[in-house]
């Protein structure tokens, strides 16, 4: 199952012309999000029944730690174009989605 180079290439492009923020300011934001998704998944699963979400607030917060992973990609690497960072981000995943099936145990369906 290959990941589409472009699957993200729109909001890299966007992000080249226009993110400006420090990539340690960035990694600061990324740990602010994956903090909220935890909270969200926290209070989906039942853990923090005195809170209330929106429903799918983990989704949301999902969308967030992603869109602040690529501007990370961005700043780090200016020198590439979206493009670039978009094909080697793809081919990353297709390695790694590849070990990860790898690793799992077989079911009678397989």
């Amino acid at each position: 199952m290959p990941f589409p180079p472009d699957a993200f290439l729109e909001a890299l492009q966007t992000f080249s012309r226009h993110e400006r923020m420090d990539p340690l300011m960035l990694l600061c934001k990324l740990t602010e999000e994956a903090g909220e998704l935890a909270e969200a998944v926290l209070v989906e699963r039942g853990f923090k029944p005195h809170k209330t979400l929106e429903p799918d607030a983990a989704l949301g917060e999902a969308a967030d730690v992603l869109m602040c992973l690529l501007l990370v990609l961005c700043r780090l690497h200016p020198e590439r174009s979206p493009e670039q960072i978009a094909a080697q981000l793809a081919g990353r995943m297709d390695d790694k989605l590849a070990r990860y099936v790898a690793r799992q145990p077989r079911t009678a369906a397989d």
